[in-house]
């Protein structure tokens, strides 16, 4: 009877010893904290979801865990890019994205254009015969359109580009008409991006003859209209002095 006593007693204690010495049987947790300070560079380890991670140095000359994959889910602390990778720059819509075959606007003249965008182009404007252009997609992030001029043009004449999610340009000008003689179009206008509209008619230039730019640059008529306003003022400082020579 003793012996028995003896024996449960035995048998209780060994359990309580096995049930307490239990958990220093367990597995243990070896997984890893994303953006969390490691010991070993090139020592791997796993997050909670699976995610492999590695250890390596971050920004900060530290080493930290992050993602064994770049462009991984899993956050660094913040200021840590997963990868490793740097991130590529925010890309801005404007007009040095846009380039135009040609500046001139008459009827029957053509304008390519050709578009940087990462989204989608649609190119709208108020002089074409097609309205909005269409659009195809020439390569990575490039998109051409060509338009042609009908024959009555609005004043002014407006293109605009638009980028989608990224914003747009807008080009505007003051086109010159068609002559009345068929298949002699008039001078040809210039597109510009929002800037104030040019005079492109014909310039006086005092002898009863007028100067005309064929190819309708503006720094022609510029030039023009200044040389003709030196001989104007020129004129009057010789009739100044001949008048003055009468007098004496």
């Amino acid at each position: 009877m003793r012996a028995s006593r003896l024996a449960a007693v035995g048998i209780a204690a060994g359990s309580m010893m096995l049930g307490m010495a239990a958990p220093a049987f367990a597995t243990p947790d070896d997984t890893v904290t994303p953006g969390a300070f490691c010991d070993e560079a090139g020592a791997t380890g796993k997050t909670d979801k699976g995610t492999a991670m590695v250890c390596k140095p971050a920004k900060d000359g530290k080493l930290r865990w992050v993602s064994a994959t770049p462009g991984g889910d899993e956050p660094g602390d913040g200021n840590e890019n997963p990868g490793g990778e740097d991130p590529k720059p925010t890309f801005k819509f404007g007009y040095d994205k846009v380039k135009l075959s040609s500046l001139r606007v008459a009827p029957g003249y053509k304008t390519t254009f050709t578009v940087t965008c990462p989204t989608a182009v649609t190119i709208t404007g108020n002089g074409y015969t097609q309205n909005p252009l269409p659009v195809k997609k020439a390569g990575e992030d490039t998109w051409t359109a060509t338009g042609t001029f009908r024959k009555n043009l609005p004043n002014p004449t407006v293109a605009t580009v638009v980028c989608k999610d990224f914003g747009s340009v807008k080009y505007s000008t003051q086109p010159e008409k068609g002559e009345n003689k068929p298949g002699k179009p008039g001078k040809p206008g210039q597109m510009k991006p929002k800037t104030p509209k040019i005079p492109t008619g014909r310039i006086d230039t005092g002898d009863g003859s007028t100067y005309a730019q064929n190819e309708g640059a503006p720094a022609g008529l510029l030039a023009a209209g200044f040389g003709a306003l030196m001989a104007l003022g020129l004129g009057a400082v010789a009739l100044r002095r001949r008048t003055a020579g009468e007098r004496s």
